[in-house]
């Protein structure tokens, strides 16, 4: 037996702060495709996702005794990797038989540094569909080499030994849909509070790979070209989900969902020649849409869209590579104002050449914009990306607690800047954005049962605890920063 874990992890670890359940639990698909893949080709698997379910890796170790687990396969992401080696050591303990593979985002980054933990005995890294299967024929059945499987890192004779890299899978559609069958309660996943509209909402995505060369984004995993499940495949699924799983309302989590037009016009065409329709959300760039696209997507079913912004000072999106202007955003989200789009702003505070004001330009700028929400985290350099490379040559940058790279804990410090000035900002943004009466009503808007207004209320009292505990707090002492290095750093 094949067991695939989604490592246990606290509201307060992930996001910082207790939150409870209004954060939402995402299905990790990814561990759900590898699941798929495995029992297209015969073997025997099952998924546990230990923090949606709320289980303890100590509950989680005699039900891998009692099924008589052979192949343990963890995937986590940094903010969870002491998460998967505790995991994984408490299995080599209790369970000395079971092999154990780490795969997932965090090996991607930094693989040489997770194996030298001496937790894993295996690690895969990139996409695991392949790979993994490979090495569980090799385990299980005999069959192969070892050197043979791409994208493999393991311990021989003392030494960590890296297989040649495999290429990532073109025709995606060879790829079966995640095995959620394999889930006991598809419920216990749902989007964040106030961005689904009816129940159940499940999540897909339609393509791996992002183009763009954002400073903070890891590439390492799916890797910069775009891959696309095609139309075909994508109305497939849809309607897998509306007629097997009783869907109501999709989530697309592609990075980029409007990559391609033709695509999008023509997953809509197939649908409506079937009379499907829903409504869903999706998250996607500025620079993607125009007005006519906008409007093709609100008369289909799409009621919210997600954008990254980062910063209202053009030269700061410049040095992150964003590769957006201002403009573009103000009309972006003027025209979703008009067509009745709700939209969402993902911000950050403390970029590498951030000032205190630039960050008053951001604040400023988001609250000029026809938003109906925002995301605001702190700039947290992750392992695989540009941002971590040269976060050091930029401020104080604390790399070492892998824990506390979960966007809300101030682990990079700008020069000019202070943690406490940025964690202030970061509450004014929110303080500012939210009080006031537009979007208070825009809230309210979104209460359509006794539930969510339950949800909300409880929402509504860690709101005003976090963003206004440090209201009157003078902090303003941040010098400006010295931008020169951080250029050079970036440009090297």
């Amino acid at each position: 037996m094949i067991y695939l874990i989604n490592p246990f992890i606290t509201s307060r670890e992930r996001y910082g702060k207790n939150i409870g359940d209004i954060g939402g639990h995402q299905m990790p698909l990814g561990i759900y495709y590898l699941a798929a893949y495995l029992l297209k080709c015969g073997e025997e698997v099952k998924v546990i996702d230990c923090e949606a379910l709320r289980i303890t890796h100590e509950q989680l170790v005699p039900i891998l005794k009692e099924h008589k687990a052979k192949v343990v396969g963890i995937t986590c992401a940094t903010v969870s990797f002491h998460r998967a080696r505790s995991l994984a050591e408490l299995i080599r303990k209790e369970l000395p038989d079971i092999r154990i593979v780490i795969g997932g985002y965090h090996i991607s980054a930094l693989p040489e540094a997770t194996m030298l933990t001496g937790a894993f005995d295996y690690g895969i890294i990139q996409e695991g569909e392949i790979a993994f299967l490979k090495l569980i024929k090799f385990l299980l059945h005999q069959e192969g080499r070892l050197g043979d499987i791409p994208n493999l890192y393991y311990m021989d004779k003392g030494r960590l030994l890296h297989n040649q890299s495999g290429k990532y899978i073109q025709d995606l559609d060879i790829l079966p849909f995640p095995a959620r069958q394999l889930c006991p309660d598809l419920s216990i996943y749902k989007p964040p509070l106030g961005s689904f509209r009816k129940e159940p909402v499940m999540n897909m995505v339609t393509s791996r790979g992002c183009p763009y060369e954002c400073l903070f984004c890891d590439r390492s995993t799916f890797g910069r070209q775009v891959r696309f499940f095609s139309a075909e495949y994508v109305v497939k699924e849809i309607k897998e989900l509306m007629q097997i799983y009783g869907a109501k309302e999709i989530t697309f989590l592609d990075d980029t969902f409007v990559l391609s037009k033709s695509r999008l016009y023509r997953i809509f065409e197939l649908l409506n020649q079937e009379n499907i329709s829903f409504p869903w959300t999706c998250m996607t760039r500025v620079n993607n849409l125009d007005y006519d696209t906008l409007k093709f997507m609100a008369d289909n079913g799409c009621w919210q869209i997600r954008f990254g912004i980062e910063s209202g000072n053009e030269q700061v999106i410049n040095f992150i590579k964003k590769g957006i202007t201002l403009q573009q955003v103000k009309d972006v989200t003027s025209w979703c104002k008009s067509l009745k789009i709700k939209t969402t702003g993902f911000f950050m505070i403390g970029h590498h050449i951030d000032t205190p004001e630039t960050i008053k330009e951001t604040i400023v700028f988001a609250l000029s914009l026809s938003l109906t929400d925002i995301i605001v985290t702190l700039n947290t350099p992750m392992p695989g990306t540009k941002s971590y490379q040269i976060a050091k040559h930029c401020g104080i940058f604390n790399e070492e607690d892998w824990s506390l790279l979960n966007y809300w804990h101030p682990v990079f410090i700008p020069r000019g800047l202070t943690s406490e000035f940025m964690l202030v900002k970061q509450k004014e943004l929110y303080r500012r954005f939210y009080w006031r009466p537009k979007i208070i009503l825009q809230q309210i808007e979104k209460i359509r049962s006794w539930k969510i207004a339950l949800m909300y209320i409880y929402n509504l009292g860690l709101g005003i605890k976090f963003t206004w505990a440090d209201k009157g707090r003078k902090d303003n002492k941040a010098m400006v920063c010295s931008k020169g290095e951080a250029f050079k750093q970036i440009n090297d």
